[in-house]
């Protein structure tokens, strides 16, 4: 059995992440997936649009359709009111499942930032592989693999590409969110978020 991590900061979640999870779920059925939402990332703090919980509320309403015994939302970064690092989620997954391999679930996109992640050479050494799934370089075209990544850690997959992203839809007016993007449920409750703040549209914010 192997366990595979998916983090970011779903904010909001979207059908590019689904897309993420159906093709891991597909490529991988006996893994196990964690799915793992963040309050606070590294790399946009202070872009939060949502509270934690209703970051939540909204990746339970996405995601609903894939979660099972094998595919779990994980709270352990979103509990979390500081800054959220992938190498202390990655560690707190090998207690849980001591001698088991973990690998790391990513989008090409995140590639080539990968060496300014927290302790990247120590998530290298933790972790089986990174699964890279394709957001906009369509198979078989390579994915070039940066010079501080080992060719032999990474596996790229050959899906097909879905290159939608939560800044993208940030930027969108939200009245005119399409169902293509969003589960109609999903908009439903976020419209309702947005309201309560008293926005009626997405500013732009940091990604």
């Amino acid at each position: 059995m192997e366990v595979l991590f998916f983090g970011g900061s779903f904010n909001p979640p979207h059908l590019g992440h689904r897309h993420v999870i159906e093709t891991i779920s597909k490529s991988y059925p006996d893994a196990l997936l964690y799915i793992c939402p963040n309050f606070v990332s590294p790399f946009k703090e202070g872009g939060t649009k949502f509270s934690s919980t209703e970051i939540w509320e909204l990746c339970l309403t996405e995601f609903k359709g894939f979660l099972s015994k094998n595919v779990f939302l994980w709270d352990e970064e979103i509990k979390k009111p500081n800054t959220s690092y992938t190498v202390d989620s990655l560690k707190t997954l090998r207690v849980l499942h001591p001698n088991t391999k973990v690998s790391l679930v990513m989008g090409e996109d995140n590639l080539v930032s990968f060496d300014k992640w927290k302790s990247y050479l120590e998530i290298l050494d933790m972790i089986n592989q990174i699964i890279v799934v394709r957001r906009v370089t369509p198979y078989p075209k390579e994915i070039p693999i940066p010079n501080f990544l080992p060719q032999s850690k990474v596996t790229v997959l050959s899906n097909p590409v879905l290159p939608v992203s939560s800044t993208e839809i940030r930027h969108i007016f939200h009245g005119n969110l399409v169902n293509e993007y969003l589960l109609p449920q999903t908009k439903e409750l976020m419209l309702k978020f947005l309201d309560s703040k008293g926005e009626g549209f997405f500013n732009e914010i940091n990604s």
